[in-house]
């Protein structure tokens, strides 16, 4: 065999060092009886050689280990949706941090789940993390059947049974109507995303119940059926006659957002900010852009990966007392619109 393409093994790491395979071994293992001066020399000559051993093979066939494989997946249903990215980021950098290695799988629809889990239990994965905003944590019965600790994101778990970090949707929705209302504004709408979006439904909830209290006309609700950029976009282009009336919006979503501010530039002229005041929610990296300068309600993504690190290591030192709701406060972001 060409030695160019001749994998290295712990044995030939070994034979360079005149030690026992089994030293190299428990070089690599977290906890176990080694000097510290010799793993660091093993580890200093494996990666000049380049050794790597293959954690997924042995956390499979070593009992001792077995149980902890450091894998913790990561579902995601909607890649459309940048701030389903932007949180999958910020929570593969926290659990690569903590020593975690993250591990993505794409499912769309929740007759998708059951395979895709059983999948995963193939893999001895430790957790799951689910950011599923448009799939119901009932469907996440195989995990439970599993015995495989899991935390949802964007979505709860109405039965009380899995926990869960959300941000709080309600403060959200009632953080921009007070803003959109101290810029003076009366003739305020509000664009939903999925008609059964908890996170949606929410902010909705939060907005109309501040202007309810302000003694404000109620906000003309327009439905978007997505949380795209590409649904916000023609919402705006069949929306023209309503969104002209409008002094201020908020959106549901940024992509939304930034979908209906370029239809306003676009086809229906109304100008942002002088004619419609715009307020997304999310504050995804694009809504900062130069082109969009968002105003949006940010949800706290860095604190949502550390309770999401928090609630895992609970889970896997037995825990009893794991929160099933953690909420976390959503904050104002003013920008240009």
């Amino acid at each position: 065999m060409n030695q160019l393409n001749k994998k290295v093994t712990a044995s030939d790491v070994a034979a360079h060092l005149g030690l026992s395979r089994s030293a190299v071994s428990r070089a690599f293992t977290e906890g176990a009886s080694i000097n510290p001066a010799k793993r660091e020399k093993i580890l200093a000559t494996a990666k000049e050689l380049g050794y790597q051993p293959n954690f997924l093979a042995r956390t499979l066939s070593t009992p001792a280990t077995r149980s902890r494989s450091h894998l913790v997946a990561i579902l995601i249903s909607d890649f459309s949706n940048p701030f389903q990215s932007f949180l999958f980021e910020e929570l593969s950098t926290t659990l690569q941090l903590n020593g975690k290695q993250p591990m993505l799988l794409n499912v769309k629809q929740a007759e998708d789940l059951d395979a895709a889990i059983l999948r995963l239990s193939g893999y001895q994965v430790d957790a799951v993390i689910a950011v599923m905003g448009s799939l119901p944590a009932e469907s996440f019965a195989q995990c439970q059947k599993l015995s495989l600790p899991l935390i949802t994101l964007g979505r709860a778990d109405q039965r009380g049974l899995i926990p869960s970090v959300q941000t709080d949707n309600v403060e959200a929705g009632r953080l921009a109507a007070q803003h959109l209302l101290t810029q003076g504004l009366n003739k305020l709408g509000f664009v939903a995303g999925r008609s059964d979006g908890q996170a949606s439904i929410e902010r909705y909830q939060g907005f109309c119940e501040i202007l309810s209290q302000r003694g404000a006309t109620p906000p003309i609700r327009l439905d978007a059926g997505r949380y795209g950029y590409s649904a916000g976009f023609e919402l705006g282009v069949r929306s023209i006659d309503t969104l002209r009336e409008l002094e201020g919006i908020f959106c549901a979503s940024d992509a939304l957002a930034m979908g209906l501010i370029d239809s306003c530039r676009e086809v229906s002229k109304v100008a942002i900010p002088e004619m419609l005041r715009v307020v997304g929610c999310d504050d995804v990296p694009q809504a900062s852009w130069q082109g969009y300068q968002l105003s949006s309600i940010a949800q706290p993504v860095p604190e949502i990966a550390q309770q999401v690190m928090q609630l895992l290591e609970k889970m896997w030192q037995k825990d009893d007392d794991i929160p099933i709701m953690t909420r976390l406060a959503p904050s104002l972001k003013v920008r240009r619109t």
